[in-house]
C-alpha cells in the first residue's frame, strides 16, 4: 500500500481552489491520502471519500504536521510514503511525475532538489532533496523512521520564536535527512536536477530556481508554481524585474484548465489583502 500526507495550513473553512485541485489528483494517485491542517472550524467540500483528515494543533510548521502523522502509520506495512505540501500551486501532471520518479531508481526522492546553503546551516554539504514533495520508497521507510526517532530534537517544539523554529527545520529536516540519508548508503535523487539547469542555463548552481527563474522550470516540464512568487515578491521585484506574471505562467503551463480561472481569481483577491 502507498501513502500520501498533504500538508496544509490556512485560517479558511474550506480548502483554496489551488489545494483542492492538488488534493483531487494526489487522491487519484494513491491507496491512502491524508490532509493534516491546524486545528478549526474546517469543513472542506467536494473532496473524494479517501481522503482522511486529521487536525492538529500547528507546531514545528509542515514538518511538525507530518511528523504527528507518521506516529500513526505502521510504516512496515507501506510500499511507499509521500510528503507534499500546500507551498505550491500544481500545474503538470501527477502521474507523469510520478513515472519518471520511480524510473530514478532511488529509495528516495523528490522533485527538486538544491544546493542553497542558508547562513544559518550547520552542515559541510548542504546538497538536499527541497522537502515540499518527497518520496520514500519501502527500502528507505526504516531509515525515516530512525531518523525521525533518534534525530528530531525536542527544541523543535520547545523553541517560542517562530523564526528560530523554521531554520532549525530547515537545517535538521529538510538539509538533514537528505544528508542523513547519504550518510547511511542512500542517494537522494529529483526529477529535476539543480546540476544541468545550473550548465544549461548559466545560472550558479546555489539558484533556487523555483522562485528565480520558475518558467525556466516549467519548460523542463517541473509541475509547480511556488506561491511565494505569487504573494510575496519583493518591492524591487515587483517593479524593476523581469519576473514573468504569474498569471501568464498559470494559463501557458496550467493541464487543469477548469481550474485556471478560480486560482487566478483567488490569488488575484489575497493579493488585495
Amino acid at each position: 500500500m502507498d501513502c500520501c500526507v498533504f500538508v496544509h495550513y490556512g485560517q479558511e473553512s474550506e480548502l483554496p481552489p489551488a489545494d483542492s485541485q492538488y488534493v483531487q489528483e494526489l487522491a487519484g494517485l494513491f491507496s491512502k491520502l491524508i490532509l493534516v491542517t491546524n486545528e478549526r472550524k474546517f469543513q472542506p467540500k467536494g473532496l473524494p471519500p479517501q481522503v482522511e483528515i486529521r487536525m492538529v494543533k500547528n507546531e514545528g510548521y509542515d514538518f511538525g504536521m507530518f511528523y504527528k502523522v507518521v506516529q500513526d502509520l505502521d510504516l512496515k506495512d507501506l510500499d511507499r510514503l509521500v510528503l507534499a505540501n500546500d507551498s505550491n500551486v500544481l500545474l503538470g501532471d501527477l502521474g507523469v511525475l510520478m513515472k519518471r520518479g520511480s524510473e530514478l531508481k532511488s529509495d528516495f526522492w523528490g522533485v527538486l532538489d538544491s544546493y542553497e546553503r542558508p547562513w544559518f546551516s550547520t552542515h559541510r554539504d548542504n546538497f538536499h532533496l527541497q522537502s515540499h514533495f518527497l518520496v520514500w520508497e519501502k527500502g528507505a521507510l526504516t531509515l525515516l523512521q530512525t531518523f525521525l526517532r533518534e534525530s528530531v530534537s525536542a527544541a523543535i517544539w520547545e523553541e517560542a520564536d517562530p523564526k528560530k523554529i523554521r531554520r532549525k527545520i530547515i537545517n535538521d529536516w529538510e538539509i538533514g535527512f537528505s544528508q542523513f540519508a547519504l550518510q547511511h548508503g542512500l542517494t537522494p535523487r529529483a526529477v529535476f536536477q539543480s546540476q544541468p539547469i545550473s550548465a544549461g542555463s548559466g545560472h550558479p548552481l546555489q539558484t533556487n530556481f523555483g522562485m528565480k527563474y520558475p518558467r525556466l522550470l516549467l519548460e523542463e516540464g517541473y509541475p509547480f508554481l511556488k506561491k511565494k512568487y505569487i504573494l510575496r515578491p519583493s518591492v524591487w521585484k515587483r517593479f524593476w524585474s523581469k519576473r514573468d506574471r504569474w498569471e501568464v505562467l498559470i494559463r501557458d503551463f496550467s493541464t487543469y484548465p477548469t481550474a485556471v480561472s478560480r486560482i487566478i481569481e483567488y490569488f488575484q483577491n489575497q493579493r488585495k489583502k
